[in-house]
């Protein structure tokens, strides 16, 4: 049996009709909880049936009479002792749906010390206190008991709540959890996810406005130091006009807008003509210097979410219009100046036509192995469908997001296959080689490895938010799990390889583990600790597919006419997965959020462990879900909505969830 930890907290009314809170710590020697945990658990719960009054937080001493609140499910028990047991005395014997019988503290188990908080908690500071089964309590002694027939795990277990209180399981029965995995159980990411729309929401509100702010200001004095310069040159010589490098780029984009424009086939896609005006509107929108300024805020506002394309060595003068359009345009989406946004809008349907016309989405004929042009044409088309995929389902209309989701989707997986998912592979890199065109090898296979995993990510996605049935099968992710973040990001060859021979030094290089191979490891059977460690350095994007790839596979087995014990593997992937999460170090942790360096920092990705627990609440209503015999209501049948646009159910899900479970609204 694992080590237990928990924290038991319990308010008392007091004369005043206020709940006073009084803690009791039971610890493993090995694993303290600190007792700052337990404060602000009991002011999560707390604080929908009452106030509680506690050092420091006096803002909460008004007192609500419990009668009149009706709504919360978890609460904190006000209490009346009985000899040794603790009995609710709330109206509401309820809790979470299941009645709570008293809780006996003999039931603690032997092998366990019990430390009091009296400076704190208000517990008396007695040093020694007996019950009637001889159970002894010293502050750093273990308990013990006089009658070995007493089973030490009964009762406590009787006393725990329903099993989507996941917040309690994970104090009671794990030794290790993080602040990560107990921030994650708050949802507040998914909730504020599905709550809104546009490409800034993969970043929280506050972040994202400060990132938005630093990356504004530096690019504004890096373009006021050039005119500085520009101008203290023209004082010595005569101005000599330079054509710009990018300006032959610009021109090509705005020949193909208006190819497609004036040739477009489908007029429910492209609901405007070329005229003069749009004309100079394109001109404006996608000069040289608008391109450059959306490209910055491009790499350092959302390339973080998708890291996707080798920033050091990309090169937009050798960029397909497709991805370099809407690179740009997704630049302009995420700019702090409304009208960039305002004016990036108009082009969205067109760049979406842009890219799915391309030749390689209609292209039938056999991949070329040797050919780097031609896999290079077809990994820019990928990533080019990935981007206004993502960008026409956060900040397109309706009509925009159902196009995506089931014709735009399956054209780019399509090219995914037909490229070759299992190509995707550095196989035939060698490793004791820096030089330039090693480099550039590297970096396309990273590419193209990254590229088909966020295929995948978007693919799963769909099936978390708008229950669309999987288009890529989990079994189909044959491609190697993706290179560290510090080598994908290295600035030069040597760097690179550096960083990369640490990585053939991985059972991940050693075995040529894919993705498929990974989750199918998790879910089989528990792991030991030595896997746990080496699986911890496996990285955040891959901990974040492998999590994806169980949403996906619990979309099959909840759609299965015959499923009765099959969701044992998706219980024991989510388990192995939460104690590799556990053991993992952020890429991130030491980098600074700086001008220069934002771009390599952890977008949403840094989120996994939401979708983590969100997968086990879903695994937790399918577990207790009514047999389909059953007469089914309205409930069901909403539950039984496919592929809708809206993110409506799941957010209802969260909701209800943090409603309930954690007494937020």
């Amino acid at each position: 049996m694992p080590d237990l930890m928990s924290v038991h907290h319990v308010g008392t009314l007091s004369n005043a009709g206020v709940c006073e809170l009084k803690v009791y710590q039971v610890r493993s020697v090995n694993s303290p909880l600190k007792f700052s945990d337990a404060l602000r658990r009991h002011e999560r719960t707390c604080k929908s049936r009452g106030s509680f009054r506690a050092e420091g937080h006096s803002e909460h001493q008004e007192y609500v009479n419990p009668d009149e609140i009706h709504q919360p499910k978890r609460v904190c028990l006000a209490i009346e002792t009985h000899g040794n047991a603790v009995s609710p005395t709330v109206n509401d014997p309820q809790v979470l749906g299941s009645v709570l019988s008293p809780f006996d503290l003999s039931t603690v188990p032997s092998d366990l010390s019990f430390e009091n908080e009296s400076e704190v908690a208000n517990i008396s500071s007695e040093p020694h206190l007996q019950n009637e089964h001889n159970l002894s309590y010293h502050s750093n002694e273990n308990i013990s008991f006089s009658d070995p027939s007493l089973d030490p795990t009964h009762d406590l277990l009787q006393s725990m709540p329903s099993p989507l209180d996941f917040s309690t399981l994970d104090l009671l029965f794990s030794s290790q959890i993080t602040s990560d995995i107990i921030q994650a159980e708050k949802l507040e990411y998914l909730a504020y996810f599905t709550s809104s729309m546009g490409m800034s929401t993969f970043t929280d509100r506050e972040s994202f406005r400060w990132r938005q702010k630093l990356v504004a200001d530096a690019y504004e004095d890096k373009v006021t130091s050039k005119r500085r310069q520009v101008s203290k040159t023209n004082q010595k010589v005569p101005p000599i006009i330079v054509s710009d490098t990018l300006a032959p780029k610009s021109l090509e984009l705005m020949r193909s807008l208006r190819n497609i424009i004036c040739n477009k086939r489908n007029n429910d896609v492209i609901t405007f003509d070329w005229s003069s005006e749009t004309h100079d509107q394109c001109q404006i929108f996608f000069s040289t210097p608008n391109i450059r300024r959306f490209l910055e805020y491009f790499w350092s506002l959302w390339y973080p979410n998708c890291p996707i394309i080798h920033k050091p060595l990309f090169n937009p003068h050798t960029a397909t219009p497709g991805l370099l359009s809407v690179m740009t345009v997704i630049g302009a989406c995420l700019s702090p100046y409304q009208e960039d946004s305002k004016a990036a809008r108009k082009w969205l349907d067109s760049i979406e036509e842009l890219i799915f016309s391309h030749e390689c989405f209609r292209d039938n004929s056999s991949p070329r192995n040797n050919d780097s042009k031609w896999k290079k044409e077809r990994l820019q088309s990928i990533q080019a469908g990935y981007l206004v995929c993502s960008l026409q389902k956060r900040e397109g209309p309706g009509e925009a997001q159902a196009r995506i989701r089931r014709y735009r989707h399956a054209s780019m997986v399509t090219l995914a296959r037909h490229v070759g998912i299992g190509n995707a592979s550095h196989r035939h890199l060698k490793v004791h080689d820096s030089s330039q065109a090693w480099w550039q090898q590297f970096a396309e296979e990273e590419e193209m490895m990254r590229t088909i995993i966020f295929v995948f990510l978007i693919d799963a996605a769909l099936v978390i938010f708008h229950n669309s049935p999987p288009r890529l099968m989990v079994s189909e992710l044959k491609m190697d799990v993706s290179c560290p973040e510090a080598c994908f990001q290295a600035e030069s060859a040597t760097e690179c390889l550096s960083h990369f021979e640490q990585w053939t030094e991985t059972r991940f290089w050693r075995n040529r583990l894919s993705i498929v191979s990974v989750v199918r490891q998790i879910c089989q059977a528990e792991i030991n600790e030595d896997l746990v460690q080496e699986f911890s350095k496996i990285g955040t994007l891959n901990l974040f597919t492998m999590v994806q790839a169980i949403h996906s596979l619990m979309f099959h087995l909840q759609n299965s006419l015959i499923f009765e014990t099959t969701l044992a593997p998706v219980q024991t992937g989510l388990e192995n997965w939460r104690r590799i999460w556990d053991k993992r170090i952020p890429e991130d942790i030491d980098i600074p959020e700086t001008p220069e360096t934002i771009w390599k920092l952890v977008g949403f990705l840094r989120h996994a462990s939401e979708f983590w627990h969100l997968a086990r609440i879903k695994s937790a209503k399918i577990i207790s879900a009514e047999d389909d015999a059953q007469t089914e209501n309205e409930d069901t049948y909403e539950a039984s909505r496919y592929d809708h646009t809206d993110m409506g159910d799941v957010n209802g899900l969260i909701m209800e969830y943090r409603r309930m479970n954690l007494g937020m609204v």
